[in-house]
């Protein structure tokens, strides 16, 4: 695995946020970056769940 591969995916699709954060931002979109407990190692994006990102590491 590369250093920038994801981790999953199978699932990388528009809901992980290193893609998101690209897009216009909703509610329900703005629930995945509050209360941020990981770093997407390859982004850097911040979210509450690990699943959301490529390559995650704990704050």
């Amino acid at each position: 695995m590369a250093e920038n591969d994801c981790t999953n995916p199978e699932e990388h699709c528009e809901l992980h946020a290193c893609q998101l954060k690209f897009q216009n931002r909703n509610p329900e979109i703005d629930k995945i970056f509050e209360d941020p407990h990981y770093a997407c190692a390859n982004c850097g994006v911040k979210v509450h769940n690990a699943e959301n990102v490529c390559v995650p590491k704990p704050l």
